[in-house]
């Protein structure tokens, strides 16, 4: 091949290249970054799912289970100041939080919802959903029943990528379901994620499209799968 038409063929590719990644691609800034995304919302003590801005979140909707992160938290004293914070790595464990308030002054401890004093750090889950429109949310859980909810979550799409590959992501509704507490033999209602299915991710070999994956509720449907491969079994991107 000629310099020439070599020359002219790189020219086209890069053009090629060029045109498939626009402004929406390319886009330089600290959106994926950011550790809250789009609208933030929350589980109440009335067992509602609200946006901060206090309106009811709808539990009949599905929403795709986009990502969840783990977070170290650190509070001020200053009850508008959004917490010091820090993502762990993939495989990092949570450091001991008890220990790690035993250890800070009393100085710097922070009034709890309770308004008892308490130790400023905290563990949480950051799970980022996206609704029918790819509109962002972002659940943070910080107490006992919020983090079962993410765990659980996170165990089922683990366990369905080993089926379906690592390209599976969760359809959710927003519930609740009932937990045991050490306060009150009666219980209470904690977070809880319904998942409806599983979508793949744009790049994991459905052109770009959100297909349904096939149900695998029934015995004779669950016979025809292949094995998984190694490789399915544990290239996971949604670590927890």
């Amino acid at each position: 091949m000629s310099e020439e038409v070599k020359t002219a063929k790189e020219l086209t590719e890069k053009a090629e290249q060029e045109m498939m990644l626009d402004g929406f691609d390319t886009y330089g800034d600290e959106l994926d970054r950011r550790l809250l995304q789009g609208t933030q919302i929350k589980f109440t003590n009335a067992y509602t799912w609200v946006t901060r801005a206090g309106e009811e979140m709808p539990t009949n909707a599905e929403f795709i289970a986009s990502n969840v992160k783990r977070v170290e938290a650190k509070w001020t004293k200053d009850k508008n100041a959004p917490p010091q914070t820090r993502v762990l790595l993939p495989g990092e464990k949570f450091r001991d939080v008890k220990k790690l308030n035993e250890e800070t002054p009393k100085s710097e401890w922070v009034e709890g919802p309770n308004g008892q004093l308490k130790g400023p750090y905290e563990n949480q889950h950051y799970l980022y959903l996206l609704d029918r429109l790819m509109k962002r949310y972002t659940y943070v859980a910080s107490t006992i029943g919020g983090n079962i909810a993410v765990s659980e979550l996170v165990q089922q799409v683990r366990d369905a990528r080993m089926v379906y590959g690592p390209n599976a992501y969760a359809k959710v509704r927003l519930s609740d379901t009932w937990m045991k507490t050490s306060y009150s033999k009666d219980g209470r209602q904690r977070p809880h994620f319904i998942i409806g299915g599983y979508t793949p991710r744009r790049d994991g070999g459905s052109g770009g499209k959100l297909v349904e994956l096939p149900d695998l509720t029934e015995t004779t449907k669950l016979e025809q799968l292949d094995k998984p491969t190694a490789k399915q079994a544990v290239d996971d991107e949604i670590r927890f």
